[in-house]
């Protein structure tokens, strides 16, 4: 069984870093695993035992690069291409169709499908030739089904996963002193790019309604940090936020937080939740649709009533106030993210899924290709 993934690159954010992470645990006798990235490649992105390719993209008005990923699958021929973001939704699935690929299936790690017209229309069009598509929940599949027309049963639910490393006694410690917080200080953890739909903002207008002894970190990079600086100035509560910037070590510093923020206006499955639900951190939600269903219908994180600062910071503040249960609370959700968010589970989910797809899609060829009686 040869599969190829396809993503615009193998990075540290979000979809990417799950595609790279998904690649290193997918295992079995007779797999043979390719990545084809827009991007260049990079040392150590990918497992030596995955063949890498790239579309070697120069730019945002560079065409040619559409050609060059039809060619790397032509050269590889896989028996199935897995595509994941916005390339590989529409570049990757028209390359794989155009070299003939037998069977693809399309993961969809975005919250919103609002693309324009040509977009709304092509993929409507691909839809038609995608074998199977993946949603990380519920109610994702329910947002393919009702957005994009898509049929509910080519639809797979496949959570999310990261890689799940034994539980540290003094993780916590170390993460405190990383963050700089004092004994007596409470640590809030925003961990995510500085980008609108992430709204670090709501955070830092919440903050500015909690007591003085708590402190906002941001750990994140990202075109709005001017704006939220400007914002944390403004409110009063500059020298109450930390921008970090980005860090590696981001699922690491989540154990050393009193709470675990996700601001988001819309989210699919933000890895951040699952890192903060394995360090036994408390998480405070913005009630973005599938925030309950990841939280274990909420019995796992605090999904706030609304988007409004008072809210979030009611329930930011319903957290503090309560650690014995908010302690309760993290011993079943770290318990609940260690069986529904190992990447190993997920592997194990997406390789019956590739044998299903690739089955289905030989005993068609087959059937086509049987003489007439």
């Amino acid at each position: 069984m040869r599969v190829m993934h396809v993503a615009a690159d193998l990075g540290t954010y979000g979809a990417e870093r799950f595609v790279a992470q998904l690649l290193e645990r997918l295992s079995e006798p007779g797999l043979e695993l390719a990545a084809l990235t827009l991007a260049a490649a990079r040392p150590g992105d990918a497992p030596d035992r995955v063949t890498r390719f790239s579309a070697g993209r120069r730019g945002r008005f560079d065409a040619t690069f559409a050609a060059r990923m039809t060619a790397a699958m032509r050269t590889w021929r896989p028996d199935l291409v897995h595509t994941h973001t916005h390339a590989g939704k529409y570049w990757g699935r028209i390359a794989a169709i155009a070299a003939g690929v037998p069977a693809i299936v399309h993961t969809e790690h975005n919250s919103e499908f609002g693309a324009p017209a040509p977009f709304w229309w092509l993929n409507r069009l691909l839809l038609r030739r995608t074998d199977a598509l993946v949603a990380v929940s519920e109610a994702q599949r329910d947002r393919l089904v009702a957005d994009e027309g898509a049929d509910r049963a080519r639809i797979t639910v496949i959570p999310n996963g990261i890689i799940v490393a034994e539980p540290d006694p003094a993780a916590r410690g170390w993460a405190r002193a990383a963050l700089g917080a004092a004994e007596d200080e409470r640590i809030l953890l925003h961990v995510g790019r500085l980008s609108a739909v992430k709204n670090q903002a709501l955070a830092i207008e919440a903050l500015a309604l909690l007591p003085g002894r708590v402190r906002l970190v941001l750990a994140g990079a990202g075109r709005d940090r001017d704006a939220l600086e400007r914002r944390a100035a403004d409110l009063g509560v500059a020298l109450r936020t930390t921008f970090l910037g980005y860090r590696d070590d981001a699922a690491a510093l989540v154990a050393g937080a009193d709470v675990a923020l996700v601001t988001s206006r819309n989210e699919a499955m933000p890895l951040a939740v699952i890192e903060a639900l394995l360090a036994g951190t408390p998480v405070v939600s913005t009630p973005w649709r599938g925030a309950a269903e990841m939280l274990g219908g909420g019995a796992y994180g605090v999904v706030a009533p609304d988007f409004t600062p008072a809210g979030f910071a009611a329930s930011v503040r319903a957290v503090l106030d309560d650690p014995a249960g908010s302690a309760e609370r993290a011993v079943g959700a770290a318990s609940f993210a260690r069986a529904e968010y190992d990447i190993d589970t997920a592997a194990r989910r997406h390789l019956a899924l590739y044998r299903e797809v690739i089955s289905r899609s030989r005993s068609a060829s087959r059937a086509i290709s049987a003489p007439r009686s």
